[in-house]
């Protein structure tokens, strides 16, 4: 087996205190970063033979593993205040140092020469430091180093996922069982692999787009006085020129959706009453490496980004349909709506806030915008990848769709 949680222990400090007149009171305490003053000004006490002002119970550790700032010159006169009078009146450094080893004491005391023994009466003396003993006491009081792990250790399901993609968004939103055959598919597929696409497929993934920007040329397209933007007679013309032929009723739809895509991933501007094609566009066209992964995350974007909260079902569901076309299962993109029914009655079996839309409309309930339907979600996926669709291939799953799918999951 090679999964291994990582040891982890609390950050340590060291806290010295040294006196230039009494320098046998020096000391130096280790003990976390995490510890109360009070286990700071007991250590000390008990370090130079008295007795600490702390009673700790078994269970005195909180426990508390979360990093703090080192303390500052504030903290450092509190505890000077909270100490009582001495003679002496120590100065305070603190550094930080390394963990000690797992089974030391938690925390402990040093100094850079050990008290002599002296004989006397034992009952009214005071006691001598010896490291060892002292140690030992505070090993009593405070236990020793142990190893922690967090939440953050296990919710790794792969360390290969990224937690913020939408595969693992998925992958949360199933049962334990259906989760690992989930993990055993992407690797069946390839889904996590980074070789880079062929140039056709790139090409034939621009190729709407492109065709849109010849149609606008250097200076643009006249505005539609009714909507603003390009008009329904140039969208129309240009899905005939793509050959995605159909009715006219499907072509005014489908130019439509083309022109919408392209707003929404800012391809297209307004300049001066007319649209123009942007800078972002030109570069798009042409075909490079990073291309299709670019198309992905403009299509693949969660409802994090567009609402400024995750609606968790829809993300989940929306994820369904990116591996419905990224693995192939989906040969058209008429049967996206379908392979995500069926997928999301996996999602009702579990005990979780992908178990139904619920909570997503708490959530949506805070937001000033419209939500929509969540249905709308898949729409808006099945459009935006239909505008990637291969001239004379309107809706027809191709390769360049899959990569840009899995780019959008991954």
């Amino acid at each position: 087996m090679s999964i291994q949680i990582p040891v982890r222990v609390t950050s340590f400090m060291c806290v010295e205190f040294t006196s230039a007149d009494h320098p046998e009171f020096d000391r130096a305490i280790t003990l976390p970063q995490t510890a109360p003053m009070e286990w700071i000004i007991d250590a000390y006490l008990l370090s130079i033979g008295r007795e600490p002002l702390e009673n700790p119970d078994v269970d005195d550790d909180p426990d508390e593993h979360d990093e703090r700032p080192r303390p500052d010159a504030e903290t450092f006169a509190g505890w000077r205040r909270a100490m009582p009078t001495f003679d002496h009146r120590p100065e305070v450094i603190v550094r930080t140092v390394d963990a000690p080893p797992l089974g030391a004491p938690l925390v402990a005391a040093s100094a850079s020469t050990p008290s002599p023994a002296t004989e006397g009466d034992w009952r009214t003396q005071t006691a001598p430091f010896r490291e060892d003993d002292v140690n030992r006491e505070l090993m009593r009081r405070h236990g020793v180093v142990m190893p922690f792990f967090t939440d953050r250790d296990m919710r790794d399901v792969d360390p290969r996922i990224r937690r913020s993609s939408r595969i693992a968004t998925l992958l949360s939103a199933l049962t334990p069982a259906r989760r690992l055959a989930l993990l055993a598919h992407i690797d069946a597929v390839g889904l996590l692999r980074e070789t880079a696409p062929d140039r056709a497929s790139v090409e034939t993934a621009v190729a709407p787009i492109a065709g849109l920007l010849r149609q606008l040329g250097g200076k643009g397209a006249a505005q539609d006085p009714g909507t603003g933007w390009i008009s329904a007679a140039d969208a129309e013309r240009l899905i005939r020129s793509l050959g995605w032929g159909g009715s006219p009723n499907e072509i005014h739809a489908r130019g439509g959706a083309l022109v919408a895509f392209a707003r929404r991933a800012k391809l297209i501007r307004r300049l001066k009453g007319r649209i123009v094609a942007t800078a972002h566009a030109k570069r798009l066209v042409q075909p490079a490496r990073g291309t299709l992964a670019a198309l992905g995350r403009m299509i693949g974007a969660s409802t994090r980004e567009r609402y400024g909260m995750p609606l968790p079902r829809r993300d989940a569901e929306g994820a369904l349909a990116l591996l419905a076309i990224a693995d192939g299962t989906a040969h058209h993109l008429e049967e996206l709506a379908d392979q995500v029914a069926e997928g999301a009655v996996l999602f009702d079996d579990t005990d979780s806030i992908f178990a139904s839309d619920r909570f997503d409309s708490i959530l949506a309930s805070g937001i000033t915008h419209r939500v929509g339907d969540k249905s709308e979600e898949i729409a808006r996926l099945t459009e935006d990848f239909a505008s990637l669709s291969a001239p004379k291939q309107f809706g027809v799953v191709t390769p360049a769709m899959r990569e840009v799918a899995r780019c959008a999951l991954v």
